[in-house]
């Protein structure tokens, strides 16, 4: 914890720890990135398990164990003989976890969305993290990444307060902050994300549902093509943590 009640959230797409335009993992820089986010819970897209480009490790565990957080692994695309998915770290243990399968056309790659409680500032706040559709050569993508954070949204509606989504979602302001607004999340400000290191778009985000952000920022990290972001958090109108329910 930054502070009394305050508790730091990050997202990285770490593009298997492949720094920028290379193809092979370097799990040393990618250790030093997450490391350097110092939060309390981080969550990972494009994360490899068992695969070759990464030299068969599971970079969920090999990053748990080296930086001490406890670890949830999403799978999403069957890279044989491993998979290639979201991960989340958490100094606090999370719990009531849900991997949900993200709807997609038939032929387009497949994506998931994690979903878990994990106590933070006092409270219970529901996570979730997603990797969405991008939107190809054709941009068709797009509308399932449309379509996919729908389904996100909707799924943590049915979750309690406080709250917050994160992830790459693949889309930029004109079509993520309706989607918050419509499913009551407010839209963390934090930048462009994409390309790194001189990120112009943005493509990574994170909306909040009972919480306040303190403050926040797109973080540049050797070891990605992407930015990662961070916010330091607290439940919203209280001056400090509260009893867990």
């Amino acid at each position: 914890m930054t502070q009394r009640g305050v508790f730091r959230v990050a997202c990285w797409n770490i593009h298997h720890g492949a720094p920028g335009s290379t193809w092979f993992a370097k799990s040393e820089s990618l250790i030093a990135g997450v490391a350097q986010l110092d939060a309390d819970v981080v969550v990972l897209c494009e994360v490899d398990h068992r695969v070759w480009r990464s030299r068969f490790r599971n970079q969920t565990q090999m990053l748990a164990k080296r930086l001490g957080y406890h670890a949830l692994f999403a799978p999403a695309r069957r890279l044989t003989p491993g998979w290639y998915g979201n991960a989340l770290l958490s100094r606090s243990l999370p719990r009531r976890t849900e991997v949900l399968a993200l709807p997609a056309r038939r032929g387009a790659e497949n994506r998931s969305a994690l979903l878990t409680a994990i106590p933070l500032g006092g409270r219970a706040v529901s996570v979730a993290g997603a990797h969405l559709q991008n939107a190809g050569r054709s941009g068709s993508g797009r509308i399932e990444a449309i379509a996919q954070l729908a389904v996100v949204t909707a799924a943590m509606a049915a979750r309690p307060n406080p709250a917050l989504i994160t992830g790459d979602f693949n889309l930029t302001e004109e079509f993520v902050e309706p989607a918050f607004a419509g499913a009551g999340l407010t839209a963390v400000p934090t930048g462009p994300t994409y390309p790194y290191p001189n990120a112009r778009r943005r493509i990574d985000w994170m909306g909040v549902r009972g919480l306040k952000v303190v403050s926040s920022e797109a973080v540049a990290l050797y070891g990605s093509d992407h930015l990662a972001i961070t916010a330091d958090l607290m439940p919203a109108g209280r001056d400090g943590p509260q009893p867990e329910k």
